[in-house]
């Protein structure tokens, strides 16, 4: 599975400059002719719509008007124009904006035809109005899932059994879409290899950069861990010596360019937000270990037992049982 990282375009540090990275996302809203030059970035560009900001600050976009940025842009995946339903809509609201999102996908397509004009279907509550918007976009090539986030991976405050929806939703789509899949926002190492198993094609995460600038860094396998020496009002949690030692370790193991001693490295985690972005987008990009919380060990083993059978989450229960022992 292909992770994009998603960036704002004036940004420092910029991966790319220091491994591989094949593709990056950034916003049409802030984006325009020069974002490849002002990045830096020479592979795939990916550029999403800007829809849930438009519609967060009370403003309007038309289709028409996003295919002239997107064209002055010269992206290689343009998101299409989506209008999110919340989890809150009831059915009418909901199958609204799955329409006007369906419309703007073909107005963009018919202005762009040259283009890759990435559709967007949004999890909902109701799967019957999922399952039947989907259905809606056999002809396309790719899609996208978006607003899976809240119902996947908030910690706190989820609704009750909305990461078992949202799984449902996703192997629905895996099992009905013969295209290209890609999942918004969830480039998560929690759940990067969950999704790998349900046949996920993609997925992107930006949250490299916000991490790093709250002190924090990823570990494979998922959770977060602050790592510098101010106060900690966000996410409590302080790393441990032990998890310091697994991070370098798989850094080490994966050929991660930037590392010296580990006394060091410890020392740059903890005195440079630019060290602390780069390694978390090395982990995101590259990690594929399976989940180390609880509450994401249970999907992965749902993901295991409908892509491979019972026996499959059978042999990974005793593994996971042996390693705790």
């Amino acid at each position: 599975m292909k992770i994009i990282l998603g960036t704002p375009v004036r940004t420092e540090p910029k991966p790319w400059l220091y491994f591989e990275v094949e593709s990056i996302m950034v916003n049409a809203m802030e984006a325009d002719e020069r974002a490849r030059a002002i990045t830096g970035f020479e592979g795939e560009l990916w550029v999403d719509s800007g829809g849930y900001q438009v519609l967060k600050r009370g403003l309007e976009v038309s289709p028409y008007a996003l295919a002239e940025r997107y064209r002055r842009i010269g992206c290689d995946v343009c998101l299409s124009l989506d209008v999110p339903p919340a989890p809150s809509d009831d059915p009418a609201t909901a199958q609204r904006k799955f329409e006007t999102s369906y419309r703007n996908w073909r107005i963009l397509r018919s202005e762009l035809p040259e283009a890759r004009i990435m559709p967007v279907i949004h999890v909902y509550p109701d799967e019957r109005l999922f399952a039947r918007w989907l259905s809606a976009y056999e002809d396309a090539e790719e899609l996208a899932i978006g607003g899976a986030v809240p119902y996947v991976l908030i910690a706190r405050g989820a609704p009750s059994n909305s990461r078992e929806l949202a799984m449902r939703l996703f192997a629905m789509a895996r099992e009905r879409f013969g295209g290209r899949l890609h999942l918004l926002g969830m480039g998560s190492p929690s759940v990067s290899a969950t999704l790998e198993i349900l046949g996920i094609d993609s997925a992107d995460s930006a949250t490299w950069r916000l991490k790093a600038a709250y002190g924090k860094v990823v570990l494979p396998g998922g959770g977060e861990r602050h790592v510098t020496s101010r106060d900690v009002n966000f996410g409590r949690r302080k790393a441990r010596e032990e998890e310091l030692e697994e991070l370098y370790a798989y850094l080490r193991s994966s050929g991660f360019p930037l590392l010296d001693g580990y006394d060091d490295f410890k020392s740059r985690l903890r005195a440079s937000f630019e060290y602390r972005a780069l390694v978390n987008a090395w982990v995101i990009l590259r990690s594929r270990s399976p989940p180390r919380s609880a509450v994401f060990k249970k999907l992965y083993l749902w993901a295991l037992e409908w892509a491979h059978g019972p026996k499959a989450r059978e042999e990974a229960e005793q593994s996971q049982a042996q390693r705790k022992g």
